[in-house]
């Protein structure tokens, strides 16, 4: 049967990792830089490395920046350009979160499945570790600054307010507080005692660092031991209970990534050879429901479960057919989460959960680590001729989700995507009373912790006897040591303003 000409294909996927040298200024780099390397990288391999650059870089109709944590530009997809010196018709810049490389091929692959483009590239870069350098020996960061006389790039997309008022007051603005609450509110869904938790928490890790120490692109490759990543240490403080540094995202790192996408016509024309070719399958995507405190379940992501059935159907065995997985893996939470939508045991199913290493030994480059997830996962599919991978992304709060299947072969019908947010707005929220005052069920908590490593604030979510979730937060450390302490899952307790009593 003859492949339609219009087939959205990844033809070229390109990553660079720069490991800055302590005492050694000229060893550092900036984001830019990162991104301009990547996108080089990204057009000599599709060229299958035969050619300096690929046609291809010329032909850009479209260049899509990620959000840097860490640098500020008007159009940074155009200093990227600049930088290479090609010219793309339109430049742009993502909206912030972790699903935005995904979602963006996923519309670069609708549009040129349609005729909209023919050819497009995503591109993010971090110099996280190079900033922090700088700023530890009291020097300037000097980075690339566009002048006034460059437009604003348009903005791909955008996140409404994440957060209410009561959930930023009770402590959840930083990401790392509200997973860990996740986190243990499945560990009670599953009935887990604390110790058999962080058992699976550190052969979790372990599975990861495995993949990473064999990953030469990765920041941690040393392979760490189950019981190493959830032991806190001088090099490995408690962040948020029962989440170690080494069970958290590692931003602190150098990293870009890039990946060209176009039609299959125009990667015929491009002499692309056919063995450098990946198609993306099917892309799914959804938001949570929004806040967190309104959550049905704090246990299960329910737009989770929506993109799996829509990336894989329906029923049992459903993800039989996926060779190669890169679960979004922020925080362990998540992963597990993914785990128990695909219907996997994580710690005992012979395909590993990355391959990449995930996010904290592979890195997690603020909003671009998909861009890398995808390159990777490209490079292995290329390798395995016939496998079927899955890349899962994530953002905010477990807010937003993407989920896409990849393979050497072009999909049955055509690149599809979908939209299964109906799926998720059918489940019914549940109510967050603010003011509750009175007992209540744990469902979860966490104690976030200092940087000397002491427990300095308790966040503890209740079920009311109405069923209605109450939020609390307390910053008393004696409070917060005394609920660490007791492990209060499925106790009852009493709350009353910011006041929790076990």
């Amino acid at each position: 049967m003859p492949i339609d000409p219009r087939t959205p294909v990844i033809v070229g996927v390109g990553q660079v990792v720069n490991r800055p040298i302590v005492a050694d200024l000229t060893t550092r780099t900036q984001p830019v830089a990162l991104m301009v390397e990547a996108l080089r990288l990204a057009g000599l391999d599709a060229t299958g490395g035969v050619e300096e650059r690929s046609a291809l870089l010329e032909q850009l109709d479209e260049l899509t920046a990620i959000p840097s944590f860490v640098w500020r530009a008007h159009d940074p997809a155009r200093a990227v350009a600049e930088g290479l010196g090609i010219h793309v018709a339109r430049t742009r810049v993502a909206f912030a979160g972790g699903t935005a490389p995904q979602t963006l091929l996923f519309d670069a692959a609708r549009r040129i499945a349609v005729g909209d483009l023919e050819v497009a590239a995503v591109v993010g870069g971090e110099a996280i570790r190079s900033r922090d350098l700088a700023r530890k020996h009291h020097e300037p960061v000097e980075w690339f600054e566009q002048g006034e006389d460059v437009a604003a790039a348009n903005v791909v997309g955008e996140v409404p307010d994440a957060l209410t008022d009561h959930e930023r007051a009770v402590g959840l603005t930083v990401p790392v507080h509200t997973y860990a609450l996740l986190e243990h509110a499945r560990r009670h869904a599953h009935g887990l005692t604390r110790a058999d938790h962080l058992d699976q928490l550190g052969r979790l890790a372990a599975r990861m660092s495995e993949v990473a120490a064999s990953n030469e692109r990765a920041w941690i490759r040393d392979g760490r031991s189950a019981e190493s990543v959830t032991t806190p240490a001088s090099d490995n403080r408690m962040v948020s209970f029962p989440y170690t540094k080494l069970l958290t995202s590692n931003v602190i790192v150098d990293m870009g990534a890039a990946v060209i996408v176009c039609s299959l016509e125009a990667a015929r024309a491009a002499r692309v050879p056919d063995d450098q070719m990946v198609f993306p399958q099917i892309g799914a995507h959804a938001k949570e429901q929004w806040f967190v405190s309104e959550r049905l379940e704090l246990s299960r992501s329910i737009a989770m479960h929506a993109c799996a059935r829509g990336v894989l159907g329906e029923g049992a065995g459903r993800a039989d057919g996926i060779a190669l997985f890169d679960i979004y893996s922020c925080f362990p939470a998540v992963v597990q989460m993914a785990g128990d939508a695909l219907g996997i045991d994580l710690w005992g199913d012979p395909r590993p959960p990355s391959v990449t290493g995930g996010m904290t030994f592979f890195g997690g480059p603020g909003n671009n680590y998909v861009t890398h997830s995808i390159a990777t996962m490209v490079e292995r599919l290329r390798a395995v001729p016939g496998a079927t991978g899955l890349v899962t992304a994530l953002g905010w709060y477990c807010s937003t989700h993407a989920w896409g299947t990849y393979a050497s072969a072009p999909p049955v019908g055509g690149f599809r995507a979908v939209d299964v947010q109906a799926a998720v707005d059918a489940e019914p929220l549940r109510v967050a009373d603010d003011s509750y005052a009175g007992t209540g069920e744990v469902e979860s908590y966490t104690v976030t912790h200092d940087r000397d490593g002491r427990a300095a604030r308790a966040i503890v979510s209740v079920r009311t006897p109405a069923g209605a979730r109450r939020l609390v937060g307390s910053d008393d450390a004696d409070v917060a040591a005394e609920v660490e302490a007791a492990d209060p899952l499925g106790a009852t307790v009493a709350v009353d303003g910011h006041a929790i009593t076990l």
